[in-house]
């Protein structure tokens, strides 16, 4: 899973077998260590949640997207690229979520385009 973060905007990119895993287990992580310690670590998951709003946490090093059953549904048994949701913070400030299948880069080598989508402007 590729993760970017502008601001308050958060981006998730999921390859092929992610995808498939996620469908099929509902939770998928992702985690950078920095060190020895779960203390040292950013842990990001992306998960299928149990109520029909999407939900988005932050603790212990942790961010959580918590997503709708009928739209984990939908993007993962569908050719639909992705979605996205604006979710209010606590604090009162608006997170955006992008989550969306990886597809290939025209200008990436073979490694990192390993298990992408085809990148419809790409042609073979």
């Amino acid at each position: 899973m590729k993760i970017r973060i502008s601001s308050n905007s958060i981006r998730f990119r999921l390859k092929q077998a992610e995808v498939h895993k996620f469908s099929e287990e509902k939770i998928i992580k992702e985690v950078t260590a920095f060190g020895p310690s779960t203390t040292d670590q950013l842990t990001f998951i992306l998960k299928e949640g149990n109520s029909p709003a999407f939900d988005i946490t932050f603790q212990t090093g942790t961010v959580t997207l918590s997503v709708p059953p009928s739209v984990c549904r939908d993007w993962t048994a569908s050719e639909l690229v992705g979605f996205e949701e604006r979710i209010n913070s606590i604090k009162g400030e608006t997170i955006n979520i992008l989550v969306e299948k990886d597809f290939a880069c025209l200008d990436a080598t073979p490694i990192e385009n390993e298990d992408t989508y085809p990148n419809p402007n790409i042609i073979c």
